[in-house]
This record gives structure tokens, C-alpha cells and sequence, in this order.
């Protein structure tokens, strides 16, 4: 009963929903998830969707937003694109990200030569006409919705080379790509929703128990694509690992763990005479998801932790994961939702005044103020809606 107390009593202090949020310095609140925008409904919508906490979003292109389609993209089908990015005219939204996939169909193949020319080609395509809007970077997303490009054992010629070679190919194919993205942006900033975060509890094996280890790992390829990408980037292109794995976290050890593993244990998972440059230019990221927070994950709602909690705690988790993310991030932390929709508010109650109140005590210098674990703790122990 205290801790909802609390709740209510914070809840009732809360900015309204359009108040300009504080700025941390370096820090920045990026929006993504099933509501991404279009060029089209920026142009509509932005000066209600600057009204949103964030300080910039991802955005997805209309004519397409998928490189690894092993076919060449049609620079017509992003006529409206083109038209309209333009015209833009962002205020709040200082840090946006163009969304590509590296999702391919089934018959992709890391040693076709055809297939990489017409990634390469759709990489600098889409990088080249999000330009127009003044991006900051690349939202650069490696799930696989399809072919299962980082699991060897799904590779169509698995039979023919050794996971060695598979890890020689990648990693060129991984070199490729970042070229591709920097020819037309150079100095590139990649946003990943991981990478390196995913592997960090490899870092310490012998080069040879890892790659036995990798190679029955479904993601198994990708850190020697990585490798690649890093290898080749220029000089002020920088990486930054949005840690998904912080979408579940519940104390504020996790982030301090999480930041750790990426500025410092992960630096073994690239050769030695990379770790200088994996220093100066790969950064630690944070991620929020909402629907975690707030009850909104479907099916199986009883497994959540959330639809144990009042909407203040609810509200209250949010704060304390937002202020931790922001608290230990190098610059970017995400923001994930999929069952609401900032642009067409339909969000849940208390979640904007909780980011707002954790930006607030970030800019501030501020102590978060609470303690979760008593709410965590309490909330484990009840049935799903047993409050």
C-alpha cells in the first residue's frame, strides 16, 4: 500500500502530457515500434508528434526499408519519399534514424556475389534518400523474419564450407555493408538494436571454445559481421549497441552490468588490433519497451510481470527503467512499444508522466528517488490482477 501511495502522490505532481522534457545533457530518447512513421505522416503529423517526450524517432522509408531483399530496389518507388523529406522541418526531433533491414528471403546466400551487389546497391539507396531529411544515422535492425542468415546450421551450403570459411565470408559481407552505408553518409552512426551485448557471455572463452560455441548458436554469424563493419568504417563512423536485453530488467545493477559488458568485456569478441578503435568509436545504448511495463505483452499474460501491478506501479517501473537507461547510456536509449500508438494517442495511462519525471531528475543531477525492488518483490508474489 506505501508503494502505490507513492504512486499517486508522484502521478499527481506529473507534468502534463505536452510539457517540453528536459534535456539531459548527452542524453537522447529515441522512439520506435509497430507505430514507425512514414516520411508521409511526419509531414502530416509532426508538429503533434514533436509533443512527445523523445528527442527524435525511427523512421521507416515507404517505397521500402528492407537491404538484404537479394534483389535491386526501384528508386521510383521512392518518389514520395523524396518529395517529402525535403520539406521536413524538425524542432524536437533532433536525432533521427532511418530504418533498414538485413532480413533476407529463403535462397540467400553469403557467397553469392549477385545477391551482395544488389544489397549493397539497396543499402546506399536507402541511406542516400533518407539523407534528405537530415538524419542522424542508421536504425540498422539484423533480425532475421525470414532466412536464418546468422545460423549456420541453416545455411544452404553448410554441407560445402566449414563455419571457419562462413565467418571469413561474413565478415566481408559485413565490411561491404558498412561501406555501402558510408558512401553516401559518411562518418555513418549505426544504431543496432544489439550486437555485441547478445555475446558478451562468450568474451572470456579461448578463440576456440567460442567459435565451437557459435557455431551451434542460432546468431552465431553475426559477430564476425560486426567485425566487419568495424573493420572498415572510417574513422568517425561510430556503432552503438542498444542493449534489447534491458527490455526486462528490473534493478538498476542490470544496467550498470549491461554497460560494463559492452564498453569493456565484449572487447574481446574483436581481434586485439581492433580493440582501440572498438574503444573510440563503439558506444553502450539502453532500451525501453513499454508493453513489458505497462501490461500490454499478449498471449499468456500471466507469465508478465506488469499484469501483476496497479497502473502506478506500472507507471512507477517505467520511471525507474527510464532514468537507469538515461543514467547509463553513453548518448541513445530507445524507446520499443507495440501495442499502442504514440501518433495516435493511444498510449497507457501514466507513461508519458514517467518518462517525463525520469528526464526530469536526469537533467536535474537529480536521485531517481525510490527504491523498486520493494514493488518488484511485493508484485512476484501476487496472482496476475491480485492486487
Amino acid at each position: 500500500m506505501a508503494v502505490a501511495l507513492v504512486g499517486w502522490a508522484v502521478l499527481a505532481a506529473s507534468p502534463a502530457h505536452s510539457a517540453e522534457p528536459s534535456a539531459p545533457a548527452g542524453k537522447k530518447l529515441i522512439e520506435y515500434g509497430w507505430d514507425v512513421p512514414t516520411p508521409a505522416q511526419m509531414h502530416d503529423e509532426l508538429a503533434a508528434m514533436e509533443k512527445r517526450p523523445f528527442d527524435g524517432l525511427i523512421f521507416r522509408l515507404n517505397g521500402g526499408h528492407n537491404a538484404f531483399v537479394t534483389k535491386p530496389l526501384e528508386r521510383a518507388a521512392f518518389a514520395e519519399d523524396e518529395r517529402i523529406l525535403p520539406g521536413l522541418q524538425f524542432t524536437r526531433f533532433t536525432d533521427n534514424f532511418v530504418l533498414v533491414w538485413g532480413s533476407p528471403p529463403d535462397g540467400f546466400d553469403w557467397f553469392d556475389d549477385t545477391q551482395w551487389r544488389a544489397i549493397e546497391a539497396n543499402a546506399k539507396l536507402l541511406v542516400e534518400v533518407a539523407q534528405a531529411g537530415r538524419v542522424r544515422g542508421i536504425c540498422f535492425d539484423p533480425e532475421p523474419y525470414d532466412f536464418s542468415l546468422w545460423d549456420y546450421a541453416k545455411q544452404p551450403k553448410a554441407k560445402a564450407h566449414t563455419f571457419a570459411e562462413y565467418r571469413t565470408a561474413v565478415r566481408q559481407r559485413g565490411a561491404q555493408l558498412m561501406r555501402a552505408f558510408e558512401t553516401p553518409m559518411p562518418g555513418a552512426t549505426i544504431l543496432t538494436f544489439f550486437h555485441v551485448s547478445l555475446f558478451d557471455r562468450f568474451a572470456n572463452l579461448t578463440e576456440a571454445e567460442r567459435a565451437e560455441r557459435l557455431e551451434r548458436e542460432r546468431w552465431g554469424l553475426m559477430p564476425d559481421f560486426f567485425v566487419g563493419m568495424l573493420e572498415s568504417a572510417s574513422p568517425k563512423a561510430r556503432f552503438i549497441d542498444g542493449n534489447e536485453h534491458a527490455y526486462y530488467y528490473t534493478s538498476r545493477e542490470q544496467y550498470f552490468r549491461a554497460y560494463h559488458a559492452i564498453r569493456q568485456r565484449a572487447r574481446n569478441l574483436v581481434p586485439v588490433e581492433m580493440r582501440e578503435k572498438y574503444d573510440r568509436q563503439v558506444q553502450a545504448g539502453q532500451a525501453l519497451y513499454v508493453d513489458q511495463n505497462f501490461a500490454l505483452r499478449q498471449p499468456k499474460p500471466e507469465q508478465y510481470l506488469s499484469y501483476r501491478m496497479t497502473p502506478e506501479e506500472r507507471a512507477m517501473w517505467f520511471e525507474h527503467n527510464t532514468y537507469w537507461a538515461l543514467y547509463t547510456t553513453d548518448e541513445y536509449v530507445w524507446c520499443y512499444s507495440e501495442r499502442m500508438n504514440w501518433w495516435k494517442d493511444q498510449t497507457p495511462p501514466g507513461l508519458e508522466a514517467a518518462i517525463l519525471r525520469a528526464r526530469q531528475k536526469i537533467a536535474e543531477g537529480k536521485p531517481l528517488g525510490f527504491d523498486i525492488e520493494p514493488l518488484i518483490t511485493a508484485a512476484g508474489k501476487r496472482q496476475a490482477g491480485g492486487f
